[in-house]
């Protein structure tokens, strides 16, 4: 008795599902030596190559880093929270002071 063959209809092949692999590349870099040591005890811990370690916490602290469009939002907040001030105020708020405090006199 033969193998019914796959309709037309049916998943493809396992190799055509996966993902393709990223492009890998090799860099040397050069770390601390305590710095390289959490690594390997960190990869270690998780079962990985220091390699696979390195990319996965690379990646997420990219994650974790602030967008451009988050630092323009938050600059957009930081200029209309601003607005209500006169220049003179503006110059307080950022430290800078025009004149002698009054009533402070010389010593």
């Amino acid at each position: 008795m033969k193998a019914k063959s796959r309709t037309s209809g049916s998943y493809p092949p396992r190799a055509a599902r996966r993902a393709p692999k990223p492009r890998m590349r090799r860099k040397t870099l050069t770390l601390p030596q305590e710095l390289l040591n959490k690594v390997k005890r960190f990869a270690a811990t998780h079962h990985q190559s220091v390699s696979s370690a390195v990319t996965y916490l690379l990646e997420a602290a990219l994650r974790n880093e602030p967008s451009i469009r988050n630092s323009r939002r938050f600059l957009e907040m930081l200029r209309r929270s601003f607005l209500g001030l006169t220049e003179r105020e503006r110059l307080l708020v950022d430290g800078v002071i025009l004149d002698e405090p009054s009533g402070a006199g010389d010593r």
